[in-house]
């Protein structure tokens, strides 16, 4: 079975979304057994880019599973001072 996911990518992550995604949010069809590094592979994300990653607004892990129609929020390493 596949799944729809919505995938919010923020800062210097954007440049992943497809040219397709509205508003910042790009939807994407995954197997139902996917986790969250089936998003990060298929945006062709690089290892080291992904900091914190939000399923459904509630902190997730990397390899955290997923379910239909979630919407996932990935953020890069943010500095700041």
């Amino acid at each position: 079975m596949i799944m729809t996911i919505s995938v919010k990518l923020f800062a210097t992550l954007r440049k992943f979304l497809p040219a397709d995604a509205e508003n910042k949010t790009a939807v994407i069809e995954l197997n139902d057994d996917a986790t969250t590094d089936a998003i990060i592979d298929k945006m062709n994300i690089p290892d080291g880019h992904v900091h914190l990653i939000l399923i459904d607004g509630k902190h997730a892990e990397k390899g955290s599973n997923l379910h239909d129609g979630a919407v996932v929020s990935i953020f890069p390493p943010i500095a700041g001072g």
